[in-house]
């Protein structure tokens, strides 16, 4: 990359070629001012805040958008620059409700606000605007007021960059232009518009315009704590920010800092536990058919002592351990280590499938530990993106959003496989439109073509022409192809189909040591932590061998415990939907909420949610990254990591971990890196 020299406020700064002047000015200590600017977004030279004189044109140069030249000279506050940029704001301020500044949830944060403080803004009088003085309210996540929005662009920008859905359009004349959700000629609701409620609009709106429900009087933002974490929601694990005010998680948002790239979407923002949803709060013991409080000390000794019984009198194979897929890898791996080392069974689901197991462990033998695949991030600047599964948008929509990036932005070739084709595609796309059941052939027939075979059979077996087979794989060799494959391959999925997605990749290089370019999503949210840490009934920690003993998965268990064979289960999370199975004399749950308690159940322990929990979890990249809790001292029981270290003090056990670090330092002793 060539290096720019330049001067900006007589400093001689270096920078990369294609580097606006703002971003120069800001990576060498220097402000320039902006409203319509956002990292996460295209610049858009729209409020013209960012103004600068460069030396040698006749006319300021907005920063945001202009790249550095060699030999540039920019001042960046000069005093008619500055008064070009009080009129910018005195503008912007006659049409916003200032005087509502008082009332207003984002005073002391709004960026208009701030601006107006900063360069002493005399207040001017507010035009009389036609545009709708109430909020509008016409959906159950976003808040829309109209009168505060100052044009800036970015909801109508991050609406079409993100998940494509072109829900705002900038209406109206003069005074009156505003910014509202529009379709087919008309002003419209949100939700006829198209949105799918990711919240991203929210997000970056810098001002009131967009807010969450229910945020209003909710506390100042400065007031509220501010935690990083990770998404629970699905396994593509993205980060996160929540905020809170005492016991209560006002917002969940993006990290203010990172990745371009970092999205969320409407189950990781608006996808929190209400609470209306009535929290378990203690535990809880069947009694007839109600529920009665107990003591935390009596259910975890009912539970403890119950599984140890049926151990001593059925066999440890009568007794399983199992858990919904959301809990951290620190109580992953003490969940399994409970099972095998202290009840003595192999019968260990924490939340894994069966053939996405089989995929991850294949992915594992072949680059080696601790290389990550790809991210939201290299998905959207591949060459080629190969989709294998569908119902992407719905399970996975993150990393729907990158897929449609890479060909809208950067020009890249999508190949969907078993999916259908995008609806709101302009791209260039390859749909393999196979007969039902064939992705097997279909894989293997990409890897022969990659080989150097004849694949005219296999094209023959899937029902689709040679020539397709030919096109995807030279998608599949490009030097910068990723191949995601939805949680949907795995449904059905065989040793067959998963051999064959292997085999495919190694093929056309996307898999081999030391590097990954195949992204597994799992139905399961912490799937890749679970299984790294031992919570499939195949594998122990690190993918250690079982020497053939492995126990029996869910669907297994489920079964077992009709014919009479299990007879007492701890399930941690929503593992049961509706009832305790038929046929089990014993079931001990953890859940957070009484929704997720199947009936029947006979001891209720309270678990966390993830806004209370400290842990780590391991995303669908691979990468494993820190949730700190946000609502401490919010429970009045023992955290979930140390609920389980008391069930094993019951059953006999020492474990002695005084900390959570201590079972980190433990399981890196067993699973470094």
């Amino acid at each position: 990359m060539k290096t720019i020299n330049l001067q900006i406020d007589g400093k001689k700064i270096f920078s990369e070629e294609g580097t606006t002047i703002l971003e120069a000015a800001r990576q060498n200590g220097i402000d320039i001012p902006t409203l319509c600017y956002h990292p996460r977004l295209a610049p858009l030279g729209h409020c013209r805040v960012c103004i600068v004189d460069v030396k040698g044109f006749d006319k300021p140069l907005t920063s945001c958008d202009n790249p550095v030249a060699e030999g540039m000279v920019v001042e960046t506050s000069t005093p008619e620059i500055q008064e070009m940029r009080n009129q910018i704001l005195v503008l912007s301020l006659a049409t916003h409700p200032y005087k509502d500044c008082l009332t207003c949830e984002r005073t002391g944060s709004c960026e208009l606000q701030e601006k107006a403080y900063n360069f002493k803004v005399d207040l001017p009088e507010q035009l009389d605007r036609e545009v709708p003085a109430e909020k509008t309210e016409d959906n159950p996540y976003i808040v829309r007021d109209e009168e505060k929005c100052i044009l800036c662009g970015r909801c109508v920008q991050v609406c079409r960059s993100g998940p494509g859905c072109f829900v705002y359009e900038i209406v109206g004349n003069g005074v009156n232009t505003r910014v509202a959700p529009y379709k087919d000629g008309k002003v419209v609701s949100m939700e006829e518009a198209g949105c799918i409620f990711c919240g991203q609009c929210v997000d970056v709106c810098p001002v009131a315009a967009l807010t969450e429900k229910g945020r209003a009087a909710a506390g100042r933002e400065w007031e509220l704590s501010q935690v990083p974490g990770i998404c629970t929601e699905c396994s593509l694990g993205c980060s996160l920010e929540r905020q809170a005010s005492g016991a209560e998680l006002i917002k969940v948002t993006v990290p203010t800092e990172g990745e371009k790239v970092s999205w969320i979407c409407q189950k990781g923002k608006f996808g929190v536990h209400k609470p209306e949803e009535a929290p378990v709060k203690s535990p809880l013991q069947l009694e007839g058919n109600d529920y009665k409080e107990v003591a935390y000390e009596e259910a975890v000794k009912k539970t403890a002592q119950t599984l140890l019984d049926i151990k001593e009198k059925s066999g440890s194979g009568a007794v399983a351990v199992l858990a919904s897929g959301k809990q951290s890898n620190e109580e992953s791996y003490l969940l399994q280590k409970l099972a095998r080392s202290v009840l003595g069974t192999a019968n260990v689901d924490l939340g894994v499938e069966n053939m996405w197991g089989r995929a991850y462990q294949g992915i594992y033998r072949i680059t080696g530990p601790g290389v990550c695949g790809p991210t939201p991030a290299t998905i959207k600047d591949s060459e080629a993106v190969i989709v294998i599964g569908s119902g992407l948008e719905e399970s996975h929509p993150v990393a729907a959003f990158a897929v449609q990036q890479a060909g809208r932005f950067g020009d890249a070739v999508i190949v969907r496989i078993g999916g259908e084709k995008d609806r709101k595609s302009a791209w260039k796309e390859i749909n393999i439109n196979h007969q039902a059941g064939a992705e097997a052939e279909v894989l293997k027939g990409i890897a022969a073509v990659l080989r150097g075979e004849n694949a005219n059979d296999l094209a023959k077996e899937a029902g689709i022409a040679n020539e397709d087979l030919q096109k995807a794989a030279e998608q599949v060799a490009k030097m910068r192809s990723s191949t995601v494959v939805g949680s949907s391959f795995f449904e059905n999925a065989d040793s067959a189909k998963v051999d064959a997605l292997l085999a495919m990749a190694e093929a056309g290089g996307q898999l081999e040591s030391g590097r990954s370019d195949l992204l597994l999503l799992s139905r399961f949210s912490n799937a890749s932590g679970t299984i790294l840490l031992g919570g499939s009934p195949y594998f122990g920690p690190g993918f250690t061998a079982l020497n053939g003993d492995a126990g029996l998965n869910f669907e297994e268990v489920v079964s077992a415990a009709g014919d009479g064979e299990i007879k007492g289960i701890l399930a941690f999370g929503d593992v049961f939907v509706e009832s305790k199975p038929g046929g089990l004399d014993f079931l001990a749950v953890s859940c957070f909420n009484r929704v997720e308690v199947p009936e029947k159940s006979d001891v209720v322990l309270p678990a966390q949610t993830p806004a209370q929990k400290t842990g780590t979890f391991t995303n669908a990249s691979g990468q494993t990254c820190l949730n700190e809790a946000v609502l401490t001292g919010s429970s009045v029981v023992p955290l979930d990591w140390k609920l389980i270290c008391d069930l094993a003090e019951a059953m006999g056990e020492k474990w002695n971990y005084s900390s959570l670090e201590d079972v980190q330092e433990e399981i890196q002793g067993l699973i470094p890196g």
